[in-house]
């Protein structure tokens, strides 16, 4: 049995611990952390009084360059001494505090200050206040004097990065084959289209839109005019390559210098990329670069992320034009010059013609897209999708989002397209 005098002898041990594990927790609280402050006190100059002169009233002070005020010219010099009227004065031996220096007036013994100089001195008029426990009341040529200014030691990264981040060039001229590129920056992308279940564009997930189902596509760099003949041209001399074999005499026709080059097979563009040091964009690439990124992300009041749809079905808008589109609508025999495009139809990157005109091969395999189930015998690992219609085809098969295929009886016979080429941004 436990007597009560012992019981109350042990629940009052338990109050006073309690109490005094409180009064700690408290303490500890109210320390100021080292990190509480993100500046401190630095030294901006040194100077060694070398004179005194008049019942210690003038002193002449050598200050000595250092980096922070050897780029100072005489007049922001004369600045800092006007702004600040009290300095601190300290034992040489020992680097103690003995009172301070209260100036009135500075006087500039030089008229010029030569930069190459590793010191200049100036004399101070004023005052001295010797510290309460200073054994030293007057000023002598055993003191120096200083000035300080507060200085950050840490600062948050964010802070200290803000406005250093030089952003990616918006086009770029490439090092190989000349040729100018756009950017087309990193996001999330919407592909394909929402209505249509029984085409090969289908995307289950278009009309809702979250986060796992969007592509995420890094940031590339992408032909803004596709391959003309003269460059095709050029790569062939320069790689001792076979020309097409519907270029009669190994030439293109006269005068279609800055056509794009058509009725390529796979394997021939993959060369021309490999030369180039570039390579042959994938479908969802090329989609992004034709139409952008097809949804704005917002955040609700739950702070969850949302998708705004701004997709389009031609690079200019959602309907279609002639004169923005080189299609059988346009009425010509031939495509046209990449040069003579409408730049009104250019995409949201700048890219100009990826609509109608020439086809162009991707490098995808033409597939199902996730989440679609219809049958065809296309579909697999054999054939590479193909984009951006022609002028031979209408305007529905020219749009951003028409996929077409290529690659029979293979990839190395079936002259179905043109190209652009892509190189991938490196941050």
């Amino acid at each position: 049995m436990i007597r009560k005098d012992d019981m109350k002898k042990v629940l009052g041990f338990i109050i006073l611990l309690t109490l005094a594990t409180i009064l700690h927790s408290q303490e500890e609280s109210n320390e100021e952390s080292p990190f509480a402050t993100t500046s401190k006190s630095t030294m901006l100059w040194k100077g060694d009084v070398v004179g005194v002169y008049k019942n210690r009233m003038w002193i002449k002070v050598r200050i000595y360059r250092n980096q922070k005020i050897s780029k100072l010219s005489l007049k922001e010099l004369k600045g800092k001494f006007t702004e600040k009227k009290e300095y601190p004065v300290f034992q040489k031996s020992t680097e103690i505090l003995q009172g301070t220096f209260l100036v009135r007036e500075t006087i500039f013994e030089e008229k010029n200050i030569n930069s190459k100089n590793q010191f200049f001195e100036i004399v101070l008029v004023g005052d001295y206040l010797p510290d309460s426990n200073s054994k030293i009341k007057e000023v002598t040529t055993d003191t120096y004097i200083a000035s300080f200014i507060q200085e950050d030691f840490y600062r948050e990264p964010d802070a200290f990065f803000k406005g250093r981040y030089t952003p990616p060039r918006k086009s770029i001229f490439h090092n190989k084959d000349r040729k100018e590129m756009v950017l087309v920056s990193r996001g999330l992308f919407l592909y394909g289209q929402g209505t249509d279940p029984v085409s090969d564009n289908f995307n289950p997930y278009f009309l809702d839109p979250k986060t796992s189902t969007l592509k995420e596509i890094p940031s590339f760099y992408i032909d803004k005019y596709e391959v003309t003949n003269a460059e095709y041209s050029y790569f062939l001399k320069q790689t001792n390559t076979a020309p097409p074999p519907h270029w009669i005499g190994g030439r293109f026709p006269s005068g279609e210098d800055d056509l794009p080059v058509i009725h390529l097979t796979f394997r021939e563009v993959e060369k021309y990329a490999a030369w180039a040091g570039k390579r042959i964009p994938n479908e969802f690439e090329w989609e992004k670069a034709a139409r952008g990124p097809g949804v704005i992300e917002y955040v609700n009041r739950d702070e969850s992320l949302g998708y705004q749809i701004i997709a389009t079905k031609y690079p200019h808008g959602d309907e279609f034009d002639p004169l923005y589109c080189v299609t059988r609508e346009s009425k010509v025999e031939k495509p046209v010059s990449v040069y003579e495009l409408s730049t009104e139809g250019s995409s949201p990157y700048g890219a100009i013609g990826m609509c109608g005109n020439a086809p162009e091969w991707t490098s995808s395999y033409y597939e199902l897209y996730p989440g679609h189930h219809i049958k065809n015998f296309a579909f697999g690992k054999i054939y590479k999708v193909i984009r951006g219609g022609g002028f031979s085809e209408s305007a529905k098969h020219s749009s951003a989002i028409a996929r077409s295929y290529g690659g029979i009886p293979n990839l190395g016979e079936d002259r179905r397209a043109g190209f652009r080429l892509v190189v991938d941004y490196r941050d």
